[in-house]
């Protein structure tokens, strides 16, 4: 059968961020409630003749850090994944800094440290989050330690080592639920594909065809938009896989598959409707270039040269399209599928390989 050589037609790309616009948008609102906390929480019980000016100074680095980190995440949405993890190693650091300037272990800052492992158990993976947890607990210590030092305080080491003790724990245990759910989540989505795939094409199945269907015309009526219907069936494909057994016909109709998923756009949705009948639903396009995606399909097919039997019974098998459109042709989409249907029925009969429009009929 061989490989498929043909045209592609080149897909309209989404944008991947758009989706995650809101989500960079809140996470820098809490980065700024989370400052607002910090100098609240540090301010009043300073004591300005030693160390709260340096505080002060501190918490103005941060201010000035936290709104270059607002304009970067706002202009370089492409990158902030790869950046996040630098910004998260800086805010540790510069929460020890600021845990330094305000008494060490007598200040409640550490309890912060414990708001960005919950924000890397939410945005990245559990190695990511233990890793972060041993990094708060080595910056934390060193920061009690140098502030006793320079305070002329006792440092009390068993008080230190609990709260090294409770990050580290503290981030064992949010990886371990963020591992957890991501792994019921993934398991989830694997069900939910599995449920609306066709396992042998890849393509959905009738049962997700049901559903989108509905989907699709509500698009329709609000956007005042059209909805293409087409529909295939290969022709010949019976006495093929008579003849060369189910594993053959198998192999053929994901082929076919193959060729419908490299002609059309990732806003179609391919359906294997049944057997060796495709549908394919194709929004937002004038019927004769929805047309033009039929015939690049049948085309496709018609250039594997795929045959079955000899001589005078020689037969190609090839692919029939019939195509209807909602709401042009009935504003009931139950009659448009008909319509397909009926201008698919009227390209076998006229011959087989052939696309079919219902205003032909």
């Amino acid at each position: 059968m061989g490989k498929i050589n043909g045209e592609i037609i080149k897909c309209p790309e989404k944008n991947p961020h758009d989706g995650r616009k809101k989500t960079n948008i809140a996470v820098l609102f809490y980065r700024w409630v989370f400052l607002i906390c910090v100098g609240i929480l540090t301010l009043p019980g300073s004591d300005m003749k030693a160390n709260g000016y340096a505080l002060l100074e501190s918490l103005a680095v941060v201010a000035v850090y936290n709104t270059a980190v607002t304009i970067y995440t706002l202009k370089n949405k492409e990158k902030i994944n790869k950046a996040s993890s630098f910004f998260i190693y800086f805010d540790i650091i510069l929460l020890t800094v600021i845990s330094y300037f305000s008494n060490g272990l007598e200040s409640d800052i550490y309890l912060f440290i414990f708001f960005l492992l919950g924000y890397c158990g939410i945005f990245n993976d559990a190695s990511f989050t233990l890793k972060i947890g041993i990094f708060s607990a080595v910056f934390y210590t060193a920061s009690c330690i140098f502030s006793s030092e320079i305070n002329n305080q006792e440092l009390e080491i068993t008080r230190l080592a609990i709260r090294d003790f409770l990050l580290i724990l503290g981030a064992y245990g949010i990886s371990r639920i963020n591992y957890e759910v991501k792994k019921y989540d993934d398991l989830r989505k694997k069900e939910f594909r599995l449920a609306r795939t066709d396992k042998l094409t890849g393509l959905a199945n009738r049962h997700y065809f049901d559903q989108k269907l509905h989907e699709e015309v509500e698009y329709a009526d609000e956007a005042n938009a059209v909805l293409n219907v087409l529909m295939f069936d290969l022709d010949n494909f019976k006495s093929f896989n008579d003849t060369y057994g189910h594993i053959a016909g198998d192999k053929l109709l994901s082929l076919f598959a193959d060729i419908i998923k490299q002609c059309i756009r990732k806003s179609d949705i391919p359906v294997r409707y049944g057997g060796e009948e495709f549908m394919i639903l194709i929004r937002d396009m004038d019927i004769f270039i929805a047309r033009n995606v039929g015939e690049r399909i049948r085309r496709q097919l018609e250039k594997q040269r795929i045959y079955v039997g000899s001589g005078d019974n020689k037969k190609k098998v090839s692919v029939s399209c019939g195509i209807a459109q909602y709401p042009y042709h009935s504003k009931n989409i139950k009659q448009v599928i008909e319509y397909a249907d009926q201008a698919l029925y009227h390209a076998k009969e006229t011959g087989k390989n052939a696309v079919v429009v219902f205003d032909e009929i």
